[in-house]
């Protein structure tokens, strides 16, 4: 009897685990898209083409080169924005 109840629990504990860990995905979902695009970037904190440009200059938003692309770190984005290094504007009209 003893041989049958551990027989079952190394049989069930890879199911209960996987079953947990696929629980515990759900409740923390990874991001979608980690990384944009200059214009997502430009278009994400609301500033323009050239203001953006200005700030990749002053070394405040980073661009990562992978082959042809260029692309912005999107926590790095909002970090700074929350950290008041870069302002979100509203344009009005």
């Amino acid at each position: 009897m003893e041989a049958l109840k551990e027989y079952l629990a190394e049989l069930i504990r890879p199911i209960v685990i996987q079953a947990v860990q696929d629980a515990l995905a759900e409740l923390n979902p990874r991001p979608l898209k980690r990384y944009l695009t200059p214009e997502e970037a430009w278009t994400h904190i609301k500033v323009s083409r050239a203001t953006f440009y200005r700030l990749v200059g002053r070394g405040v938003i980073e661009i990562l080169k992978i082959g042809n692309k260029s692309l912005v770190d999107a926590d790095r984005l909002d970090e700074a924005v929350e950290k008041r290094e870069i302002y979100r504007y509203k344009h009005y009209r």
